[in-house]
Parts: C-alpha cells; sequence; structure tokens
C-alpha cells in the first residue's frame, strides 16, 4: 500500500513540476519574446520535482524526478535502438526484480563496519551474502578477513560479471551464478541480505532450517513480519537485524 502510495505521490509530484515549468516558461517567452530550449524546460521541471518531492518521498526518489523529464525529453530526440539497449541493460541488471521482486539496493560502507564488528566479536567463519549484487560487501570483508569463507549468491548476469571480478584474487570470497533458493546454507554460519520485504520471512525459514546452532541472519533494512529480532545495530541510513538460529524445538514448522 505504501509503495502504491508513494508511487501516486511521485506521479502527482512530476505532473505539477512539468506545469509548473511550462507556465515558467511561458512568462518567459511574453516577457523576452522567446520561448526557451525545450531541454531547460526539462532540466527545471526536473529540478522542480525533486524540491517538491524531498520530503514526501524516499530519498531515492530524488534522482529519479531529477531526470525523468529529461529522460522524457531526450526520448523524442534519439534513436529507439537506444532505448532497446536500455532496457538491455536494465534487464541484465534488475533481473531479479522482475523474477523474485527483489530489486538491486547497494548497501554503504557503515554496514561493511558493522559486519566486520559481528564478524570479528562472533568469529564467523563462514558468510553468505545472497543477492551479492556487485559484491562490493564481501569482498571488502574477505580483504579483512583472510580467515573467514565469504559466498555470495546472484542471478543478476551484468552484476554476477561484476562480483566474480572483484572476488577472482581473493581466495577466501566466491560468487556464485545461481538461484540462492535452490542451494544449501549449511555451510554457512551467518547469512547477509539487503533484499526486500517480499521473501524475509521465507528467509528467515530456510536459516532456521539450515544454518548450525549459533548462526544468524544479518537483514538490512527490513525486519521478518512476525519475529523478534535478537538486536538492532546502526548501520548508517538504515538498521542491521540480526535474527539468531532458535532452538529446534522452538522453530516454527514451515508450511511451504
Amino acid at each position: 500500500m505504501r509503495r502504491h502510495l508513494a508511487l501516486l505521490i511521485g506521479f502527482a509530484v512530476l505532473a505539477l513540476a512539468i506545469l509548473a515549468s511550462l507556465l515558467i516558461a511561458r512568462s518567459w517567452m511574453q516577457w523576452q519574446g522567446e520561448m526557451p530550449d525545450a531541454w531547460l524546460i526539462a532540466l527545471v521541471a526536473g529540478v522542480l520535482a525533486m524540491l517538491m518531492g524531498w520530503r514526501l518521498l524516499p530519498p531515492w526518489w530524488r534522482g529519479v524526478l531529477l531526470v525523468a523529464p529529461l529522460v522524457m525529453w531526450g526520448g523524442l530526440q534519439i534513436h529507439p535502438g537506444w532505448f532497446l539497449a536500455a532496457a538491455l541493460i536494465l534487464l541484465l541488471i534488475q533481473f531479479n526484480a522482475i523474477r523474485h521482486r527483489v530489486p538491486l539496493y547497494r548497501s554503504g560502507t557503515a554496514v561493511i563496519e558493522v559486519l566486520a564488528e559481528e564478524i570479528r566479536t562472533r568469529r564467523i567463519r563462514q558468510l553468505a551474502d545472497v543477492g551479492c549484487g556487485d559484491g562490493h560487501v564481501i569482498t571488502a570483508l574477505a580483504k579483512r578477513f583472510p580467515g573467514t569463507q565469504f559466498t555470495g549468491f546472484e542471478t543478476a548476469p551484468l552484476l554476477y560479471v561484476v562480483a566474480w571480478w572483484r572476488c577472482r584474487q581473493l581466495s577466501n570470497c566466491q560468487v556464485k551464478f545461481r538461484d540462492f533458493w535452490r542451494v544449501s546454507w549449511r555451510d554457512q554460519e551467518a547469512v547477509f541480505t539487503f533484499l526486500s520485504p517480499e521473501p524475509m520471512l521465507r528467509i528467515w525459514r530456510k536459516c532456521q532450517r539450515e544454518l548450525p546452532e549459533g548462526g544468524g541472519l544479518y537483514s538490512l533494512a527490513f525486519e521478518v513480519p512476525g519475529i523478534q529480532a535478537e538486536s538492532l545495530i546502526g548501520a548508517g541510513r538504515f538498521d542491521l537485524f540480526r535474527y539468531p538460529r532458535l532452538p529446534r524445538q522452538s522453530v516454527v514448522s514451515d508450511s511451504e
């Protein structure tokens, strides 16, 4: 519901900004006797949209609102083949948003620092990053902790190639082009996710079934619905939720 509301607000803000920029352009023409260039009108609309949506929408909307009018204007200027190329690149990057409803999110430096502290204090020896994106989290951690094995799972083709390239010279880091639902996590002590609210309960259940005693799930930003986190750790813009593997007799039966 929130997502739909945000989308509705986003389109409304964009429409108002475009209308305002056209009115400004009209006033300019009446004053100067010459209509501004179309790209300038689009740029003004983008800036207005970004400012109007600044407090109403999540931060990632700002960039979208800023460039949307320019993209609309550019769409009337460039060859259709560029749209096909852009769509192909987008598909290679956001493949999982279509398949699993998990879009690409990128963790910040603060998240790496928090995970490093957890690895250090809990002496974690195997950590999996499910949906590792471009692999920047596990490569940064692998360089710091040569005694810990890091495994990333990614099925977006372009992101997998980037992550594999980053890990290619790290003996304690590997990236697998495999669906993380279809592999066992029994070899892992900890699992890190930055996915979306959609799969979190299923992720938690899989952790409960497969992680060893003392293992834990680390979820950035997204809670497991109906499950109390053991700890909540500040990690920059978001919080990191830790869910331990419960004793076997306490595990909720899986109805999947």
